[in-house]
């Protein structure tokens, strides 16, 4: 049975989240502040963290930047910020999974749950088997098939295989690619990310490995 921490100062919200995800035969562990999460985290197994960002004792974001310190354990970030400054906060620059607002439906917290524990069973089986990257010359294989890539190119996917199932924004796309970036080159990632599409679809094309994130920017779904 596969445990949820679920870290939530909104009693009514974190018992109809737990109900769901206990019915649908998750475990879950319930703290409404950021302290004690943190101290249970260190001593127990969890497959997957639910975080609310206002908690009563620390910024949630700040628990995210200290479990990040430890794990890549899956973290979906629950939260009444809507702020698109926010979620690419906690997207990009913290390493959060997946990002839902208030007021949230709790069946569809439950769907992200599955889809990042689904996604977590496959990172290192689909990594290994359908990409491969030589830093050194450049290239990527697909497939057993090499990508023909720009360097532009190559640097976005290295950076969307490596880190898969995370949202990267184009803000830091394009600070990968260029030192100096302007507004104008967020155009160019779009380019870029057509480009790298249809060089997948051309080895496989009954899937679409890159997500795009409306409005914040693209993550590798695998």
């Amino acid at each position: 049975m596969q445990h949820i921490l679920i870290i939530e100062d909104d009693r009514i919200i974190a018992e109809s989240i737990e109900f769901i995800l206990e019915k649908d035969s998750f475990s879950c562990q319930w703290f409404n502040n950021g302290s004690e999460s943190l101290n249970y985290l260190d001593n127990n197994k969890v497959d997957l963290i639910l975080l609310d960002v206002g908690l009563p004792d620390m910024n949630g974001f700040d628990v995210l930047r200290k479990v990040r310190i430890k794990s890549n354990i899956p973290v979906i970030i629950i939260s009444a910020r809507d702020d698109e400054s926010d979620q690419v906060l906690g997207l990009e620059g913290l390493g959060a999974n997946a990002y839902v607002t208030k007021p949230l439906s709790p069946r569809l917290v439950v769907a992200h749950v599955r889809s990042q524990l689904r996604h977590l069973r496959s990172d290192k089986k689909t990594s290994e088997s359908k990409f491969s990257i030589n830093q050194a010359l450049q290239r990527v294989i697909f497939h057993d098939q090499e990508l023909t890539l720009t360097p532009a190119e190559f640097k976005i996917l290295s950076l969307l295989i490596n880190k898969p199932n995370r949202v990267h924004s184009r803000e830091y796309l394009m600070n990968i690619i260029w030192d100096r970036p302007h507004g104008s080159d967020l155009k160019t990632i779009n380019t870029h990310i057509k480009s790298i599409r249809k060089r997948l679809n051309e080895i496989d094309s009954e899937n679409d490995y890159i997500e795009t994130h409306r409005g914040i920017g693209y993550s590798l779904i695998e």
